[in-house]
């Protein structure tokens, strides 16, 4: 099983670069053209994109290009993934700016994008929630029936993302008789099954992969931290993405529900909850 744990403390930027590089000379940039998309990305994080390597990558984001290419490229005929300064900025009319004023043509943001990240909604425009990771409570033997019965009860904490959220609902959190700090869920669950702690706080990245039988995982979340694909502020993009992910995860098209099988393969459960429907096939 893959660790999940780089990912709650980084934010990757992957963008989609048609790369007709604005005022700049085809001779330094050979290796671009118009007709090839350049995906950047700031930080390798499984299991959204790693071993990148001439070109290539691994990863849910690669693996998801590969599937959606074909009906959102327009004229593109190939891609790449290359890294890219985390200075760069996708503006509304999608050129792509980095430190030194540097202009490039770009169309979206695509990777471990937080959809409620800094200014990030009033900047872009972006597709539905392809990823979503929850912050929830796991128990057992009825020690905690909801998130009310928290006081006098000792918590064990897993991954910065569940700390986060836990520690905003002040209430609940002061109401703890002890909350311990967790760097492994095995460690954290195994305290759950010694009873030497009454719950797990933690994300869903972290926890469902185990599959447990006994557990009981309280209803609602603490937080639920949504991966999106950004594109420029009112552009096009997301619709086409949006779309081509909605096909995927169809029985109608093609081969049925491509897109499900794709998640759990990296993810160890089904961890998204995109819900796009295009308005010609709604009731």
């Amino acid at each position: 099983m893959k660790s999940f744990k780089k990912i709650l403390s980084v934010l990757i930027v992957v963008a989609l670069i048609a790369c007709c590089f604005a005022g700049c000379s085809s001779k330094n940039n050979e290796k671009y053209s118009d007709t090839v998309a350049i995906i950047g990305y700031t930080e390798e994080v499984e299991p959204f994109i790693y071993s990148v390597n001439d070109g290539n990558a691994d990863g849910f984001i690669p693996d998801l290009w590969s599937n959606i290419f074909d009906s959102v490229k327009g004229d593109l005929k190939s891609y790449r993934f290359e890294k890219i300064d985390s200075d760069y900025v996708l503006e509304e009319d999608g050129g792509f700016v980095d430190g030194s004023g540097k202009e490039y043509s770009a169309c979206l943001l695509m990777g471990a994008v937080r959809k409620n990240d800094g200014t990030f909604n009033q900047d872009y425009s972006y597709s539905e929630p392809i990823i979503t990771d929850r912050v929830i409570t796991v128990t057992k033997d009825g020690k905690v029936k909801n998130y009310a019965d928290f006081s006098g009860k000792k918590i064990a904490l897993v991954s910065s993302a569940a700390r986060s959220a836990f520690e905003k609902n002040e209430t609940i959190y002061n109401a703890c008789a002890s909350v311990t700090q967790f760097d492994d869920i095995n460690d954290a669950v195994a305290k759950l099954d010694s009873g030497e702690v009454d719950a797990v706080v933690t994300d869903e990245f972290s926890y469902s992969p185990l599959t447990r039988d006994g557990d009981t995982v309280l209803d609602g979340e603490l937080d639920k931290i949504e991966y999106v694909i950004a594109c420029a502020k009112n552009s096009g993009w997301k619709d086409s993405i949006n779309d081509a992910i909605y096909e995927m995860k169809s029985e109608s098209y093609g081969d049925g529900d491509t897109f499900t099988p794709l998640v759990e393969k990296y993810f160890g459960y089904n961890a998204s909850s995109f819900s796009y429907e295009p308005e010609t096939d709604k009731k």
